[in-house]
């Protein structure tokens, strides 16, 4: 009896404590892309080769849970729906088959690349998040900032934004966003 009193205790401890039971759901993992059939209309090339320098995705949009806009102003972060990297490392590939699609450029090299460049672009995303502030309404936001360097001189900085409803594929939505976004930046250069 001495030896069971400590053991049923044990059990209830780890019973209360969470230690058994069901295991929580894991998050459901999203990607950005450029689809095959991209809002991008290629156009004739106005540059030479481009690197794309960097990607970056500003804070708190940089995590890889869903950034979710709520009406009282405030951002939550969604536990059950998430990107599969970090936005910055999905966003460079993305960001890469859009410049190569806009046909602005002669050709796109990837950031490590050695080639001799004309030009380079950094690319930042200010927004990307799902916007929930209107009842009834989810969508896929994202804006896109595009600085074109010749050297180290700036060239031309434009900016873009799309909105795009959001259902039940992510994938799809965040992709077509910022497509939208990124062609609307670049037709500006």
């Amino acid at each position: 009896m001495n030896k069971t009193l400590p053991t049923v205790a044990l059990l209830a401890c780890a019973l209360a404590g969470g230690c058994i039971g069901r295991a929580p759901h894991a998050s459901v993992k999203w990607n950005v892309e450029i689809p095959s059939r991209s809002v991008l209309a290629a156009a004739k090339a106005k540059y030479g080769l481009v690197r794309i320098a960097q990607v970056a995705v500003r804070a708190p949009y940089d995590g890889t849970r869903f950034a979710v806009l709520r009406a009282d102003g405030s951002i939550a972060f969604d536990g059950g729906n998430a990107f599969a990297a970090s936005p910055a490392a999905i966003l460079r590939g993305a960001s890469e088959d859009a410049v190569r699609a806009s046909g602005l450029f002669t050709g796109v090299v990837h950031a490590s690349s050695s080639a001799a460049v004309t030009h380079s672009l950094e690319i930042s995303v200010t927004r990307l998040a799902l916007d929930c502030r209107e009842k009834g309404a989810r969508e896929a936001v994202v804006d896109v900032s595009v600085t074109l360097l010749g050297g180290r001189e700036v060239v031309a900085a434009t900016r873009g934004t799309a909105s795009v409803p959001a259902e039940a594929d992510y994938t799809a939505a965040f992709s077509a966003a910022f497509a939208s976004a990124i062609s609307n930046a670049l037709s500006a250069l």
